[in-house]
């Protein structure tokens, strides 16, 4: 079934779509989920609560991609249950070591939610990768966007590890200057 006949089944109210959703897009979702979370009962936890939120949000939201909707929210929910079950602990998992990677190239002065609303952050972000070379792009999108591991990453694309951890810290130091700059 197509995307636009699943956002047209969820403005019908039709509990079908969201059968639908999860067949076409549960993968997806639990590769994101487990990206973040590294734990699959959490990970379900999170795919669930997408679930709901798609079914709660569809109407009236109606994404021009629903594949890119769902990634939103599962990354969102992913995250948010991430810092809820860690909050009090600091582990040395592979998410917090991809968020390390991504505070240690902004400016120490900046704290991201004292100073810059989270949508703001997202625009000059999306400016600079538009400036970046299609493969540098698609690196640090997997990295930081999915959270995909650099093993993984290096699988995905048949690139060293050692060219992807080159690359995306060079990529980190440019968005650094770029952020200094637009903020």
């Amino acid at each position: 079934m197509d995307d636009n006949q699943i956002i047209k089944m969820l403005f019908e109210r039709n509990e079908q779509a969201i059968s639908e959703a999860s067949y076409k897009y549960y993968e997806l979702c639990k590769r994101i989920a487990y990206n973040v979370l590294d734990n699959k009962e959490d990970c379900e936890e999170a795919i669930n609560d997408v679930w709901l939120k798609l079914w709660n949000s569809i109407p009236p939201e109606k994404p021009d991609s629903l594949a890119a909707y769902l990634t939103t929210l599962i990354r969102n929910t992913s995250l948010d249950l991430y810092r809820k079950k860690n909050s009090l602990k600091r582990t040395s998992d592979l998410m917090s070591t991809t968020l390390d990677e991504i505070s240690d190239m902004l400016p120490d002065s900046m704290n991201i939610e004292d100073q810059v609303e989270k949508a703001e952050l997202v625009k000059i972000i999306n400016r600079f990768l538009e400036t970046l070379p299609q493969k540098q792009k698609l690196l640090f999108i997997r990295r930081y966007y999915y959270f995909d591991s650099i093993r993984d990453i290096s699988l995905r694309y048949s690139l060293s590890e050692g060219y992807i951890t080159a690359t995306l810290t060079r990529v980190r130091k440019k968005l650094a200057k770029h952020l200094k700059r637009s903020m």
